[in-house]
């Protein structure tokens, strides 16, 4: 069964997903379609959405409540307001994403990257964070760096971002299943309970 994952490589609810979505990735073998996309400079400008700094006082304020209010639910360490929020080039570390994905390395990075800016205060942006993160994953930088660099890689990440609104996708994470989708951290049950159907 396959499963279009939408992500945006900064967002605070697609790390706290990211765990129970392996979780489930593993219970029912899915087959997972990884798309890290531009959420701000296309998603959000294409279908109506705000940047974090451009929200009303009491939006920005409710946001924090809730990144609190699910990781202290999931126990998932997190810091609301972590340093390196935003990143200053989100599309760097969502091209390694896609480098790694084209590697054979599915999830993995995605993974780190979600928990280095928004858990250890890493800068995701830096070459040097996204050295550390291939090396504790076993992958070669420099092959990583040059294909998340190439043309066909940044054509991908475009692609992922016009999939993303073709497909009616306003927000990260977004799960698509058979055409359903699912959006948000507190979607996942309602996800899960359309694989079971499918199952």
């Amino acid at each position: 069964m396959k499963v279009k994952y939408y992500f945006s490589i900064a967002s605070p609810f697609s790390y706290l997903a990211i765990d129970r979505f392996l979780s489930m990735v593993k219970k029912y073998n899915l087959e997972i379609d990884e798309k890290p996309f531009d959420l701000v400079g296309e998603v959000f400008s294409n279908t109506g959405g705000v940047p974090v700094p451009k929200r009303h006082p009491s939006r920005q304020k409710y946001r924090l409540v809730e990144i609190d209010r699910v990781a202290k639910k999931f126990d998932v360490k997190i810091n609301k307001q972590p340093k390196f929020f935003p990143p200053s080039n989100p599309h760097l570390p969502a091209k390694f994403v896609l480098a790694a994905c084209k590697k054979g390395d599915k999830l993995r990075f995605g993974k780190m990257c979600l928990e280095y800016i928004w858990s250890l205060e890493k800068d995701i942006s830096d070459y040097e964070t996204l050295k550390e993160i291939c090396e504790k994953l076993n992958l070669k930088f420099e092959e990583i760096k040059n294909l998340a660099l190439s043309d066909e890689i940044d054509l991908q990440y475009k692609k992922n971002s016009k999939d993303a609104i073709d497909q009616d996708i306003f927000g990260a994470p977004s799960y698509v299943l058979k055409n359903e989708i699912f959006w948000g951290q507190d979607r996942l049950e309602y996800l899960e309970d359309a694989i079971k159907k499918n199952y």
